[in-house]
């Protein structure tokens, strides 16, 4: 017999809206382990077409967990493969502190909010 165990999905969904070039996902909810590859998926499918700008906003997610800042690094690096530049809209301690704490805001740029993503992205 083969034990019942479930994985319980934390809440978490995303948005992606296009604007010229520039590609805007929206992130909500936890981003750990179990969410991590839902929104690097998402992140991967922007990648492939090409962006000039991705920004990824992540006010809305209440935490995030060391599998989601390796999300947010291979993005960095997918974005940087293809010529696109990864920005990063954090403006709360569940997303900004790990982000900072790891050093993370050094390697791509951290905005406080989707305005300032935004500002000389290609196409707005």
């Amino acid at each position: 017999m083969t034990p019942d165990i479930t994985e319980e999905q934390a809440p978490f969904s995303t948005v992606t809206e296009w604007s010229g070039r520039t590609s805007f996902v929206t992130a909500n909810g936890e981003v750990e382990l179990v969410n991590a590859p839902r929104l690097g998926a998402v992140l991967n499918q922007v990648v492939d077409e090409r962006p000039d700008v991705l920004v990824l906003d992540i006010t809305a997610v209440t935490f995030l967990s060391s599998a989601g800042l390796a999300v947010l690094v291979r993005a960095h690096r997918n974005s940087s493969a293809v010529g696109a530049l990864f920005r990063v809209v954090a403006n709360n301690p569940a997303t900004l502190r790990p982000i900072q704490l790891m050093g993370l805001d050094q390697e791509f740029e951290v905005f406080a909010d989707g305005e300032g993503a935004l500002v000389g992205a290609a196409g707005l």
